[in-house]
């Protein structure tokens, strides 16, 4: 068999993504497609500043996120949003995720059909 066939190539995750916090951030700001604070991402994903902050700048250095710090009330804001390449990124490793999820359950036996019994 010849050409590119995308079923024969192994799924390649996206490891920058695949870490599950940042899995977990670049996922909330997909969904709600607008700016969110950093107090807001450390609250609602339940990651700690320190964690959180670690995790951003890992995004960011990908081209993942923008980040804008400012400041609001004479305190400072930190804000974050998922960049073009965030959103493509997060796409292409959801297709590799499905693709990995559908050969496993091509590869699995249906349950009964080994011919034995529980």
């Amino acid at each position: 068999m010849t050409g590119n066939n995308k079923k024969t190539a192994s799924p390649a995750l996206n490891r920058v993504i695949h870490e599950p916090a940042r899995l977990q951030i670049v996922s909330y700001l997909a969904v709600g497609g607008r700016e969110v604070s950093f107090a807001e991402l450390s609250e609602k994903l339940g990651l700690t500043a320190g964690n959180l902050s670690v995790q951003l700048k890992r995004l960011e250095e990908a081209g993942y996120l923008s980040i804008t710090k400012s400041f609001r009330e004479n305190r400072p804001l930190t804000c974050v949003t998922l960049t073009r390449q965030g959103m493509k990124a997060l796409k292409n490793y959801l297709q590799e995720l499905e693709l990995m999820i559908d050969r496993l359950k091509d590869a699995i036996p249906r349950q009964g059909s080994d011919g034995g019994g529980d």
